[in-house]
């Protein structure tokens, strides 16, 4: 008679986030297959030890042997105990398994920025649990597995349904567990050595290559600290004796680190690192003293913060004058958020829209210091502007996506000497949705003619998902997912090629994550290609922005970043692609032609 008992499981496996092999890089077959399933631990005896170091070309031919070396093992053992019914829907769907994994298609995981599980992804493509249970007819348990337990681990599935289908067909939990792979994210992002134990508010890269982040945490990777550390070659290490309060930037100018926010139970609101301890002092003298921004503009440091006192508060911009701070321009109506330097003059941005207690000029937003006074800088924007980046003479403002319903700019840019705000995702509202609370754009970093945007939205496109992280590659909404965090993304820094997000995200990658850029260009080399038709299904037509000379190269990436091969010819000033033969999903395309580089995206349908 057929066994009638629940899923039963061994010990729980912990996911590693610090874990990532990548599937080209030579290694162990042990070592690529507990990549994949951590449940190989305690199967290694199945594995040939004698071969040497293997790699794949790709994640789905990893995947398929994981899932092939599984079903080779399961069908070995008959499955004692079970009734001869049983035995049969097992080895059916053994043989399903085989074909299921030489089919070579799976999941893709747009929901988190780890591998993990994914039962059934947007696209319909089933897990091979998932796809298991639909040919043996259980569709609409696996329906409802997806809607409720999309990302969840077999061990952690306890409905007694479960159990019962696994027991019907000849299978223990532990077996099917050990088939469920992990799927990796298009962005494969890691945690930075191991993470922090609680938010990182703030991210910079130092001078020495080494990265500093700051915020509420008293553990990073293992190591004692105080709400600040260094992250470098050899890991974590503890910068003095940190810091008690709230860090809201940084800059760095030569050896000294400079930490703007509220400190010492709100006494100051500035600490400078000198490489080997910590000094405070305050800018904004007053009851509560607080620094939003910090600038090193034509070799002086200003900062944008908050005089509080009895009155209420005053919202001004100060600089250092080598001995003591002294106020520049007027007082705001409302917070400044953002310093930079553009067209040689110091831009501020915020909540304000004008000056205090002054209802013409105004300045929304956005503001310009001319001479001692703040004047619009261009045509201002419609929203809070709550960061600033100059990249080669033009100005970036990520802000506000929505005022309540009603939408707003988001992310806008200014060139050079012009005087019209340009806002860059003017049609926002078709792929970033409103959410429950306030949507922004708060951080940005440039590379590799990219512009990485961190903040608090939701993204969503051709079945693509992703939340606060993204990349712009420089057309009008030229916008796609670069991860899912579950928690606000708060600060990012490039460290040489790896791009790092610091914010108030825990599952999975706690609160500060990494993920190589290499694929990319430099950063001073900002050129545009367009992309015809995009998505494409069968030619693509690249037009770059200046005629190629008889020396340019061109390179396609999948969204692993290895170099694919597909067919390419020249016609007058455009290049076309035969995509016929590429996988479905995410390109990036990268051009060369002497010094010059330019990098964009295409979709294969």
């Amino acid at each position: 008679m057929e066994r009638t008992l629940l899923l039963s499981f061994g010990a729980a496996i912990a996911f590693n986030a610090l874990a990532q092999l990548p599937p080209d890089r030579p290694a162990p077959l042990a070592a690529h297959m507990q990549e994949v399933n951590a449940e190989w631990n305690h199967h290694l005896g199945a594995l040939d030890a004698t071969n040497g170091p293997i790699r794949f070309n790709s994640e789905a031919e990893r995947i398929a042997m994981h899932l092939h070396l599984v079903r080779k093992e399961l069908s070995t053992k008959a499955g004692e105990g079970i009734s001869a019914e049983q035995l049969a829907r097992r080895n059916t769907l053994l043989e399903e398994l085989e074909r299921y994994a030489d089919n070579g298609t799976f999941p893709q995981n747009h929901v988190l920025p780890y591998r993990n599980p994914i039962f059934i992804d947007p696209n319909g493509t089933a897990c091979a649990v998932g796809h298991l249970m639909i040919t043996s007819g259980a569709g609409e348990l696996a329906a409802r597995i997806d809607a409720d337990m999309e990302t969840a681990y077999i061990r952690d599935m306890k409905w007694p349904e479960i159990g019962a289908w696994a027991v019907s067909h000849g299978f223990t939990g532990d077996e099917l567990a050990w088939i469920q792979p992990g799927y990796t994210p298009p962005i494969p992002w890691v945690s930075l050595g191991g993470g922090t134990n609680g938010p990182v508010l703030v991210v910079k890269e130092l001078d020495n290559g080494e990265v500093m982040i700051a915020g509420s945490f008293t553990e990073a990777g293992g190591v004692a600290v105080n709400n600040v550390a260094l992250w470098g070659a050899n890991g974590y290490t503890a910068m003095g004796a940190g810091f008690n309060g709230t860090a809201t930037c940084a800059l760095v100018d030569g050896d000294d680190v400079y930490v703007g926010g509220s400190f010492l139970n709100g006494v100051s609101d500035l600490a400078r690192w000198d490489g080997a301890q910590w000094t405070f002092s305050t800018v904004f003298d007053s009851k509560s003293p607080k620094i939003n921004a910090l600038c090193m503009h034509n070799g002086t440091l200003y900062a944008a913060g908050e005089l509080v006192g009895f009155a209420g508060v005053d919202d001004i911009v100060q600089r250092f004058t080598g001995s003591t701070w002294e106020p520049v321009g007027g007082i705001f109506n409302n917070t400044i958020l953002a310093l930079a330097s553009h067209d040689g003059s110091l831009v501020a941005g915020g909540l304000f829209t004008g000056p205090d207690d002054v209802t013409d000029p105004l300045f929304d937003h956005v503001a310009v210091l001319e001479g001692d006074s703040w004047a619009q800088l261009g045509d201002g924007l419609d929203a809070p502007v709550r960061t600033l980046l100059d990249v080669n003479g033009t100005l970036y403002a990520g802000g506000d996506l929505y005022a309540n319903i009603v939408v707003t700019f988001g992310l806008a840019r200014l060139g050079s000497g012009s005087m019209t705000w340009e806002n860059v995702l003017p049609n926002h509202a078709d792929y970033m949705p409103t959410g429950l609370g306030p949507t922004w754009i708060g951080s940005l970093v440039s590379h590799g003619g990219a512009l990485y945007v961190g903040g608090s939205f939701f993204y969503e496109q051709f079945l693509v998902y992703g939340r606060n992280i993204a990349r712009f590659d420089g057309t009008l909404d030229g916008l796609e997912s670069f991860g899912s965090f579950f928690g606000d993304v708060r600060s990012m820094a490039m460290n040489e090629d790896a791009l790092v997000a610091g914010g108030e995200f825990s599952e999975g990658i706690p609160y500060v994550a990494t993920t190589s850029l290499s694929t990319g260009v430099d950063d001073h080399e900002w050129s545009a290609m367009s992309f015809s038709p995009n998505p494409a299904t069968h030619v693509l037509t690249i037009v770059p922005a200046r005629p190629l000379t008889s020396g340019a190269s061109l390179e396609v990436f999948d969204d692993l970043g290895r170099r694919v091969s597909t067919p390419m010819s020249r016609s007058g000033t455009s290049v076309q692609l035969d995509v016929r033969q590429l996988p479905a999903g995410p390109y990036v395309v990268r051009m060369r032609d002497g010094r010059q580089q330019a990098t964009g995206r295409f979709v294969r349908q």
